[in-house]
């Protein structure tokens, strides 16, 4: 089956709106109406991309049951970005993950050996294992002990893929490297998020406005994760433009 035969219609997910942002520009979207969960949809040659958030951690990952069976898409992909584990995953590396799992290695999904193929003509690496876990990952420490489960770590990907696995839904899950393993996250972004996920950028100036030492690894963070967030949007439009080209 070509890639082009395979995607025609999309669920593309993102944690947080500010992963979305960059590639978001590129496009037109429309708001799709009468969704169990807030959708909207662009297409890119013969493929109609449906773009929707699950919120950091998968805080939605509920209404994704419904949102699925809504919108019946032929692939679904998680992206955004990720925490590597091993030291030759650099910042802005752009990772396509032949399997997901839990921290304890259950349950392992693997992701669509076509979609992977795809990916990697686009320029993506091969990650053998994307870990899943319920909160951050900030201390340089707990990286060094995670790396022996797994290449890079995310907090959505394997809720997601297990839903769709359930389906029969051929998935994917591409992630950009923000930090690498060597780079501690000392902001405590989780307690400045929302009940949907969301980062609140008042509750992060907060945070700095009380430990003003926090501030240059805060500015080199907001630097870095623009740069490999429009990485991942110039990547989307590749691999996009190749699946949706027409024969």
């Amino acid at each position: 089956m070509q890639p082009n035969s395979m995607i025609n219609k999309v669920l593309l997910v993102f944690a947080v709106k500010e992963e979305l942002a960059p590639w978001r520009r590129g496009h037109r979207f429309l708001p799709v109406a009468n969704s169990p969960h807030p959708v909207s949809v662009t297409s890119i040659g013969s493929t109609e991309v449906y773009v929707a958030l699950v919120g950091a951690g998968a805080v939605n990952a509920k209404h994704f049951n419904d949102l699925t069976d809504s919108i019946a898409p032929s692939v679904g992909i998680v992206t955004g970005v990720a925490a590597g584990l091993k030291p030759e995953w650099r910042s802005g590396d752009l990772l396509v993950a032949q399997s997901v799992s839990g921290p304890d290695g259950k349950p392992e999904i693997s992701a669509d050996p076509n979609l992977i193929r795809v990916a990697v003509e686009c320029g993506a690496k091969p990650a053998p294992l994307l870990l899943t876990l319920p909160r951050i990952v900030r201390s340089v420490e707990e990286k060094v002990r995670l790396a022996s489960r797994g290449d890079a770590v995310d907090m959505e990907s394997l809720p997601l893929m297990k839903q769709w696995a359930a389906r029969a839904i051929p998935s994917l899950a591409l992630r950009v490297i923000l930090d690498p393993v060597e780079m501690p996250i000392t902001c405590d972004f989780e307690s400045a998020m929302d009940a949907q996920g969301q980062v609140r950028i008042a509750k992060i100036l907060g945070q700095l406005a009380r430990h003003p030492q926090l501030l240059p690894d805060f500015l080199h963070l907001a630097r870095q994760s623009r740069h490999v967030l429009q990485i991942l949007a110039q990547f989307l439009d590749r691999f996009f433009n190749q699946c949706g080209a027409v024969d």
